[in-house]
């Protein structure tokens, strides 16, 4: 009981501080891009400093997930080693529609996009819808996990 408690607190931990991150990241990076814009000899200063923000970003996340995982119980780990595996891969076989209608069909399906979507917005659009879907089957399946299981 004393390990779920902590892991619980470290989940906690996990959440607010990398939410503080990236909040200070997006912060930075929105200054940096306009020193750049302002002032473009800086622009290689500001794209490297907010890199090298996002990466440290990453491996604050990830080392605070590593933390979390070693203290979760064994039921807790089979849910969402189970959960990523299963509804990640069926979330991502479903994003794959939009993406092969459009490159099948595409006069017919970029009518469903936003007008004078430039290629880096469209870009970051696919890598958004395709994480969202994972993300979406990913918490389907967790929580038909516990279901089937309480």
């Amino acid at each position: 009981m004393a390990g779920q408690q902590l892991a619980r607190r470290r989940l906690v931990v996990t959440f607010w501080a990398s939410l503080g991150v990236a909040l200070f990241v997006g912060v930075l990076a929105g200054v940096l891009g306009d020193v750049g814009r302002v002032r473009p000899e800086f622009a290689v200063y500001a794209l490297v400093a907010v890199a090298l923000g996002v990466v440290a970003a990453m491996v604050l996340a990830f080392w605070l997930c590593v933390r979390w995982w070693r203290v979760a119980d064994e039921a807790a780990r089979e849910a969402h080693k189970w959960s990523w595996y299963w509804g990640g891969t069926a979330g991502l076989a479903l994003a794959a529609v939009p993406f092969i209608l459009l490159h099948t069909m595409p006069r017919i399906a970029e009518v469903l996009l936003p007008v004078g979507m430039s290629t880096p917005q469209a870009v970051v659009f696919g890598m958004a819808l395709l994480g969202g879907f994972q993300l979406v089957g990913y918490g389907l399946f967790w929580a038909g996990w516990w279901l089937a299981r309480r």
